[in-house]
């Protein structure tokens, strides 16, 4: 998108809509409702983000394959992979608070 300048939010929780500067306001200022998430974590900040932003009313796409997690262990020791924390992820975004797509589906939109 040519115009709009970059901005970069320095953050502390797992949402980039809590960071500084405001991002929803920054957003609205520059008439941006639309929006696609990528980075790092999938299920944690990405997720999180792709949340708010749904919840605040803008066109959230989650670039699912442009994220990327970490395997975790469960309550009993058990091990979840990163594969599948990223499908269950895009099952808890899709249709409610985001689009979930692949990066080429948005490149060659």
């Amino acid at each position: 998108m040519s115009g709009i300048p970059d901005l970069l939010v320095q953050k502390t929780v797992n949402s980039s809509f809590h960071g500084t500067p405001d991002l929803d306001s920054w957003l609205r200022e520059n008439a941006i409702s639309t929006i696609v998430i990528c980075g790092i974590t999938t299920n944690h900040c990405c997720e999180t983000t792709a949340r708010i932003g749904g919840n605040l009313g803008y066109t959230v796409y989650f670039a699912v394959d442009a994220t990327h997690t970490f395997d975790r262990t469960d309550l009993e020791g058990g091990m979840i992979s990163a594969a599948e924390l990223s499908r269950v992820t895009a099952i808890n975004l899709h249709d409610e608070f985001a689009t979930v797509v692949l990066s080429h589906e948005l490149l060659n939109h």
